[in-house]
């Protein structure tokens, strides 16, 4: 309104007067309307000097880009802007954008990538590639891009999200773009700035829509608090292509809890989506909201956001960008077991298990689930992938070989035969100590010999290993076998197989000589 001629405000005056009619109800109907002529006569009479005062206020400067901010680095300058519709709503610093198109200067973008590390590069996204500068910047097509969003009350300059330019820049080549919209976000105007998140998205999909065109398919969006909830704005507005991932990060909760999946981040925005919870129920949200859900410590409250110095709310809702920022280069990562919903958890019947997968930067594509996680309370947050645990629902865990020393079974019933080839017993099951079954019982028990207990004093020379393979047969046999007719030989033919070393087959057999 400080912009419109002194005509404008007299006639705004009049709407006022009468939406404010209500206050004079209770008034008499004669002075209610002598009321309203004696104001607008007033109106009229300092209809110059009201406009002359208003017309002369100096407009107020719509900011733009400090170039002081980044002298010295090759800020590729941007060819147009488009001024913000004149259908905002504005409400001292709340700012609701009503009508406006994309690119607007209330949504910047800004890159780092391996050539400038520290001095960034303002791009200027338009309808068409030819209209943006996105090829004059550093850009490469050939590496991944990461996009990362803010939230309410906060800016691109955010502490963890701006470490993590530095770990994912330090780990490979990545194209590092943030979306800074905290114009369009301030504090205290929360019913505004979630208002506005569908504005921001939608000029973030021409970001993504400029990028697909250059070759670069691999993006990833990372958004935090409200900052989660943009993404699924830019999903609805891209119409030939669906982001590979999304990361939430403590995904924003008010004024989301009744809304549907076309206002809310929901696995259906990405073909994969992941979220952190780290303060549900307060500033983030406790249902699932993607394909896999991670809820550190409960999802509730962080350990060591507690004292009388810290505000514990916004400590627990700021670890969620904290934890992905460690998991990105963390040596150990963030395990959790699955649980089947926060019911269960609260009931005690998800305990910690051996069946763990990893959250954050380098979490599966085929993670599926809720799970929930433990950390430190300080960082390193990361308490790495533990195996002693009972294993619930997975593969039994083989069986753990006993500490005590197993005695050698004695050489009563073992084959002469591998005695006398393995003398060290190195061919034994248990020669390495290694028990076969999960049991006291002495593995040779039932052990089957080929041969009789040798004996000390035997005066019978002969043993199994002297005698061809036969069948045995039974003494009873024996004796019908014996008075069956033998075939007679002569003497000299019995001699003669002596000789060459011919003998029977049947061994209890006695040849008759005549």
């Amino acid at each position: 309104t400080l912009h419109e001629s002194g005509q404008g405000i007299c006639f705004q005056l009049a709407f006022q007067i009468n939406r404010n009619c209500m206050w004079f109800k209770f008034l008499d109907y004669k002075m209610h309307w002598r009321l309203v002529i004696g104001l607008l006569l007033l109106a009229s009479f300092n209809r110059e000097t009201i406009g002359k005062r208003f017309l002369n206020l100096k407009p107020i400067p719509i900011q733009h880009e400090d170039e002081s901010s980044t002298e010295g680095s090759t800020n590729p300058t941007p060819t147009s802007t488009t001024t913000p519709s004149n259908r905002d709503i504005t409400i001292g610093p709340c700012k609701w954008a009503i009508g406006r198109s994309c690119p607007d200067p209330d949504v910047k973008y800004y890159i780092y990538t391996r050539h400038n590390p520290m001095d960034r590069q303002c791009l200027h996204i338009d309808e068409s590639l030819e209209k943006s500068n996105l090829t004059d910047s550093y850009f490469n097509p050939r590496y991944p891009t990461k996009i990362i969003i803010h939230g309410y009350n906060s800016d691109m300059f955010l502490h963890p999200l701006q470490q993590m330019r530095e770990e994912y820049l330090a780990k490979a080549d990545y194209n590092i773009i943030y979306v800074d919209w905290s114009i369009l976000s301030p504090g205290p105007c929360y019913i505004s700035a979630v208002h506005n998140t569908k504005h921001a998205g939608t000029c973030t999909a021409q970001l993504v829509e400029r990028l697909v065109e250059t070759g670069n398919t691999d993006i990833h969006v990372i958004g935090f608090s409200l900052g989660a909830q943009v993404p699924n704005y830019i999903a609805r507005n891209l119409s030939s292509f669906m982001l590979p991932r999304i990361t939430g990060l403590d995904p924003a909760m008010p004024l989301f809890i009744t809304s549907g999946k076309a206002d809310k981040l929901d696995p259906s925005d990405a073909s994969y989506v992941d979220v952190i919870h780290t303060n549900a129920l307060v500033q983030g949200k406790m249902e699932r909201c993607g394909h896999a859900d991670f809820y550190m410590n409960g999802g509730i409250m962080q350990p060591g956001c507690n004292g009388q110095k810290i505000n514990s709310f916004a400590c627990s809702h700021q670890r969620a960008p904290a934890y992905f920022l460690e998991s990105i280069r963390s040596p150990k990562g963030f395990w959790g077991w699955a649980c089947s919903g926060y019911i269960s958890y609260l009931l005690g019947m998800c305990p910690p298990t051996n069946f763990l997968l990893e959250a954050g930067e380098n979490i599966r594509p085929t993670t599926r689930g809720m799970f929930m996680i433990d950390t430190n309370d300080s960082s390193p947050f990361a308490l790495g992938k533990w195996t002693d645990l009972p294993t619930l629902g997975a593969k039994q865990p083989q069986w753990r070989v006993p500490t005590q020393k197993l005695k050698a079974p004695p050489n009563q019933g073992v084959d002469p035969l591998l005695h006398h080839i393995d003398q060290f017993g190195k061919l034994a099951a248990n020669f390495n100590n290694l028990q076969m079954w999960p049991t006291e019982q002495d593995p040779y028990e039932h052990w089957t010999s080929f041969s009789p207990e040798q004996k000390e004093n035997d005066s019978d020379g002969d043993s199994v290993e002297e005698q061809d393979p036969v069948e045995f047969i039974e003494p009873d046999d024996r004796q019908m076998i014996s008075t069956e007719a033998r075939p007679t030989q002569s003497w000299w033919d019995y001699r003669r197989n002596l000789t060459y070393g011919f003998m029977e087959d049947n061994i209890f057999s006695v040849p008759t000589v005549d």
